[in-house]
């Protein structure tokens, strides 16, 4: 889309579709860029976009082969992850090593990112540093994705991919074969969760069962293999703002009564 173009979209799955030309059309728009060391390999003709303060350590590659790089200020791009353009990298950022970062993904502000990731969205300070594939999804955030995870986009059958996202409503077709999972804000997965095609995973959920999750699970679940029930909000709380403290952060008071408005209308729904 040209500068200025309004763009609107119904549902998440929409926010993937033309993610690559967006993101080119960001760098279109940025004038400077502070170079690469020469430790730092580049292939392709589009352009690498780096702001101030950003650091690389020996062994990455930006491959600038299908579109342009953005890194912005800040962020950290360890040794030997590998960066495929379209792709933005948000501020503060850190990919860790042996990361591969495929085309049409874009990182918000401080989040780590770890594994195989393509064609994704993930917003502030999301973390998936570790190991797994996390493929056409989007990410709220403050997500925390436990090592080994990994979500299947693309059914056996090769077929449109349906999702949920309501309890109540209707089952949608994305009009995608490619499509994985959305995680809302402050979801939790442990360690080698499986994540089927298709999965929506709502906000507060904290997921430690063995088995996939279903296709939709309500806000502020509490999911394990002993069951499904609520997340209580004094425990939902006090693990917030221990988060929010690791990065020397605090919630505010507006967040929080969002939240604990979600929190009742779910736990009105359940009673």
């Amino acid at each position: 889309s040209s500068p200025g173009t309004r763009l609107s979209f119904r549902h998440p799955w929409d926010l993937l579709d033309g993610l690559g030309d967006r993101i080119a059309a960001d760098a279109a728009l940025l004038e400077s860029s502070h170079g690469l060391p020469e430790w730092v390999t580049k292939v392709g003709d589009h352009p690498c976009l780096i702001e101030s303060d950003v650091t690389f350590l020996p062994g990455v590659v930006l491959d600038a082969t299908e579109g342009p790089i953005i890194i912005q200020r800040g962020a950290c791009i360890r040794a030997n992850a590998v960066l495929c353009g379209p792709c933005s990298i948000g501020p503060g950022c850190l990919i860790s090593d042996r990361t591969l970062v495929k085309g049409a993904t874009s990182l918000g502000p401080g989040c780590k990112v770890g594994g195989e990731v393509g064609s994704v969205i993930m917003q502030a300070h999301a973390n998936k540093v570790h190991d797994g594939h996390l493929g056409d999804a989007l990410v709220g955030e403050w997500v925390n994705i436990g090592a080994g995870t990994d979500n299947s986009n693309l059914l056996n059958t090769y077929g449109d991919v349906a999702m949920r996202l309501d309890s109540d409503g209707p089952m949608h077709k994305t009009g995608r074969i490619f499509m994985g999972c959305v995680l809302g804000d402050h979801v939790k997965l442990a360690i080698g969760t499986r994540i089927m095609t298709g999965t929506v995973l709502s906000t507060g959920t904290m997921y430690a069962a063995s088995t996939p999750p279903k296709a939709l699970v309500e806000r502020f679940s509490w999911c394990t293999d002993a069951g499904e029930r609520l997340y209580q909000w004094r425990k939902f709380e006090s693990v917030l703002r221990t988060v929010f403290a690791r990065r020397s952060l605090e919630p505010g008071e507006a967040l929080l009564h969002r939240l604990k408005t979600l929190h009742d209308a779910r736990a009105s729904s359940s009673a």
